[in-house]
């Protein structure tokens, strides 16, 4: 048995400190997992998003393109014939398409652009090495994203707020305002 009666009594406030250091260490490394997590699927969710936007602006421009008139492969008449139909039945009367853009220069940065931001071939690792090389891809779509348009004569501008107005249009508030966190507005059942 000890000497001093109160040797427990005067290392209480220890014991507690300690006891509290040790929840409070595992608890907020769990919160720091279960936050770093959250912000790793906004900042991918977002990566990806502006990816599809640059793979979506370059079919649109591959789109524009002039087509060969020579097929690849020789087709039939009937296949011909059946696809005019279909082709003259999905377009509605009385639209305008967009005018053809005719530059070899752009025919290149438009295939390398496709070829950059192309979903498929967009790696969803988690490994540094992917990250890197989805963030270098990223920044040379973009690159070329501002090739295109000079050539072209667009402006960014234009459709730079089309994003955030979408974000406003569905949450009600401002894009800085919504969270991941925010998707279940179903209130919990108890």
């Amino acid at each position: 048995m000890s000497a001093d009666p109160f040797d427990d009594l005067l290392s209480l406030e220890d014991k507690f400190y300690d006891e509290g250091f040790q929840l409070g260490s595992t608890e907020g490394a769990k919160a720091g997992k279960i936050e770093g997590r959250v912000f790793g699927l906004e900042k991918g969710f977002e990566k990806f998003v502006e990816a599809g936007r640059l793979h979506g602006r370059s079919v649109v421009w591959a789109g524009r393109l002039p087509q060969d008139d020579t097929p690849d492969k020789p087709a039939s008449t009937s296949e011909v014939q059946q696809g005019e139909t279909h082709i003259a039945a999905s377009i509605p009367q009385g639209t305008t398409s967009l005018p053809a853009l005719a530059n070899p220069r752009l025919e290149k940065h438009i295939r390398v652009l496709y070829a950059l931001s192309e979903p498929a071939s967009l790696s969803t690792n988690n490994t540094e090495d992917a990250v890197s090389d989805f963030d270098d891809r990223l920044k040379r779509a973009h690159a070329k994203v501002k090739i295109i348009e000079r050539l072209v004569g667009e402006d960014s501008s234009l459709l730079a707020g089309i994003g955030d107005n979408l974000g406003q249009q569905a949450g009600g508030g401002s894009a800085a305002d919504s969270s991941i966190e925010d998707v279940n507005i179903l209130k919990a059942r108890h």
